[in-house]
């Protein structure tokens, strides 16, 4: 993660100086106000993290937006924001479908063959399109969740909890950690775009969130009490025009 975060300020800085210099140069002959500017570099702070965090959710709807921002020079004015959004959204889904087996290869905790977990427990997600979520209770030290258009619900029991990796695109995850005993430390990595992720850890736990946010909300509930001797939950990953809440019961 510090790796990417390295590639996103690099790429970042120097497309930051690219248009400081043009802009000086008077390049481009369309005049841009002060919060187009402003705009303009918080959306490509988010294309270059969701490129770099291979989210295609997050790059499409930069691009979307950025498509809108600059409708008049791009010559785009008869299409209404709307429409952008509307193509923004089925180009998600249509590259997501598309490029699985290469964000599998960068998402290694995820075996995305017929839906299927790395381990002997069977399948991990139900890509059922119906109202009725997807419940299972796992117990295992490592927990594996992967949801696309869908809903799952994932009661967790482990007497040495050791680590969490959840995926959702354009789905909901709840995840029930209240029944897991942790050692020493543990991890739980969460990757979100277009969706919804709820936490429930027990309140003893001591949490650290180290969290990337392109464009979602992250969320705490409850009131943790944590000592000398409760362990140390670190929650990673990126939340992508998402939400991620943490509850702590």
């Amino acid at each position: 993660m510090r790796n990417r975060n390295g590639i996103f300020w690099g790429i970042f800085l120097l497309l930051s100086a690219a248009i400081l210099v043009i802009s000086q140069l008077h390049l481009i002959t369309y005049s841009f106000s002060f919060w187009t500017m402003v705009a303009t570099i918080f959306l490509v702070a988010v294309l270059i993290k969701s490129a770099v965090y291979f989210s295609i959710p997050g790059t499409v709807f930069s691009l979307a937006f950025l498509a809108i921002l600059y409708a008049e020079p791009l010559g785009i004015t008869a299409i209404v924001p709307w429409t952008l959004l509307g193509a923004a959204l089925l180009v998600s889904i249509g590259l997501s479908m598309i490029f699985r087996p290469l964000i599998a290869k960068h998402r290694p905790w995820i075996n995305y063959r017929k839906g299927y977990t790395k381990g002997h427990h069977g399948p991990f997600v139900k890509m059922d399109y119906t109202a009725d979520p997807d419940v299972k209770t796992v117990d295992d030290p490592d927990v594996n969740v992967y949801v696309k258009m869908g809903t799952s619900i994932r009661y967790v029991k482990s007497d040495d909890f050791n680590s969490a990796n959840i995926d959702v695109s354009m789905g909901d995850a709840k995840v029930y950690f209240d029944n897991v005993k942790v050692h020493d430390t543990a991890t739980i990595n969460v990757n979100v775009s277009l969706g919804g992720v709820e936490l429930f850890v027990p309140r003893n736990w001591n949490v650290v969130k180290e969290l990337d946010n392109n464009m979602g909300a992250i969320s705490e509930v409850g009131n943790p009490i944590s000592d000398a001797d409760s362990p140390n939950v670190t929650v990673v990953g990126l939340v992508s025009l998402g939400n991620l809440k943490i509850n702590y019961v």
